[in-house]
């Protein structure tokens, strides 16, 4: 210890101090008195020395803590200014992902109070009695209103992969509600706009709901594709599409989730317009889907051009469409052997999904010919996605409504 070792070098200078002053009186070099005055002066001499040595030492060592916490407060205040630098960054970060959320929700808005007007216009001269007041019990005026109030409901269908039945896209469904809480099915409310002769409205409307819906959904996980049935006379309506394009350009960080699905025969009769605008959503990188594909000796290149990359075939007509080697593709019949028909669709950037499957006999069909996808309600029903768990993680977006 320090203390301990001071005392040992005053012992020791003590020593020195007592041996000359017996040494000066020993050898008769002076008097005794004056032998231990010189002996104490040697003390005092020999303490100084030390204590000045021991205050360099000090000194030194003071300096290099100085160094040292001069080097660590330069380090600190680096480290500062780094960490204030990311600060800005992210407060500037912040501040431009709030404008652009303002932006999209103005456009939103904007788009939306658009169509409602619309809807208001075209019902505004529809009466109240009348032919086109009622479908299976369900008028016009009930739909608008559903519509108006956002009371429209997404119903998601799981499509898995085969063998192993992982969930790898959703099908959405939209249903209205009416004031009493009724479900308006499509089959009725497409019915009543056709009797009141706003269909156009009533699929822009419901097409853009429906996409609101899927981009809440797909916020917290992009990893999972959601098939939106969109309409043909939304994408050829040049007075709704071009503010459409322009929400979606804004959301194009949906393309990967987001797969528009249309029927195989209205993609075939679609207009020039129509075809024109699907082109101009493939830009922007969104995917097209071709439903209720019951003609499989079609032009799979033109699909493709268009921007199709899936094509949904019920699997009992695959099976029928395999057992009677039926031309596909332009290919003469018995041409192509069953196990290639998913490599054929391959070859055209289309991945192939078997849908309406609900009897594991058609399962094991399917995976003789190695088909990568299914879908029906042998791997789930239709379920509901309510408001209150839109917010909740896609790892459990659907269940029964309580």
């Amino acid at each position: 210890m320090p203390r301990a070792s001071d005392l040992l070098i005053v012992l020791t200078y003590a020593m020195i101090a007592i041996v000359a002053a017996l040494a000066f009186e020993r050898f008769g070099l002076m008097s005794t008195s004056f032998a231990w005055m010189m002996g104490a002066v040697v003390f005092l001499i020999a303490s100084q020395a030390h204590s000045a040595a021991a205050r360099s030492i000090e000194r030194v060592e003071i300096m290099k803590d100085i160094e040292t916490l001069q080097a660590a407060n330069l380090d600190l205040t680096e480290e500062v200014a780094q960490a204030q630098s990311r600060l800005d960054t992210i407060a500037e970060s912040i501040r431009a992902e709030a404008a652009v959320r303002e932006e999209m929700l103005t456009n939103e808005v904007r788009v939306l109070e658009d169509l409602v007007r619309k809807m208001g216009g075209a019902t505004a001269q529809i009466p109240r009695t009348g032919a086109v007041e009622s479908v299976d019990g369900v008028d016009i005026h009930s739909v608008k209103d559903a519509l108006a109030a956002n009371r429209v409901d997404l119903y998601l269908q799981p499509i898995v992969s085969l063998p192993q039945r992982k969930t790898y896209f959703y099908e959405s469904f939209t249903r209205l509600r009416d004031r009493n809480g009724n479900i308006i099915t499509p089959a009725v409310f497409i019915r009543a706009a056709e009797e009141a002769g706003i269909v156009a409205e009533v699929d822009n409307l419901l097409l853009f709901r429906c996409v609101q819906i899927v981009r809440r959904l797909t916020q917290s996980d992009r990893r999972i594709g959601i098939f939106c049935n969109i309409s043909l006379r939304s994408i050829a309506d040049e007075d709704f599409f071009p503010n459409f394009l322009d929400y979606m350009r804004r959301n194009s960080d949906l393309a990967s989730s987001l797969i528009f699905e249309v029927s195989q025969s209205a993609f075939e009769a679609r207009s020039t317009a129509a075809a024109r605008n699907m082109g101009r959503l493939a830009d922007y990188g969104f995917r097209f889907s071709i439903d209720q594909m019951t003609e499989l000796d079609c032009d799979f290149a033109e699909m493709q051009r268009a921007g199709v990359r899936f094509a949904k075939v019920t699997g009992e007509r695959l099976v029928t469409a395999i057992r009677e080697n039926e031309p596909i593709a332009g290919l003469e019949a018995g041409s192509l052997i069953a196990e290639d028909i998913p490599s054929l669709f391959a070859k055209y950037g289309l991945d192939l999904i078997a849908d309406r499957i609900e009897q594991e006999e058609t399962v094991v069909e399917l995976l003789d010919i190695d088909v990568g996808f299914a879908q029906g309600h042998l791997f789930g029903e239709p379920r509901p996605v309510r408001d209150d768990i839109l917010d909740e993680t896609i790892a459990e977006p659907i269940r029964r409504s309580a």
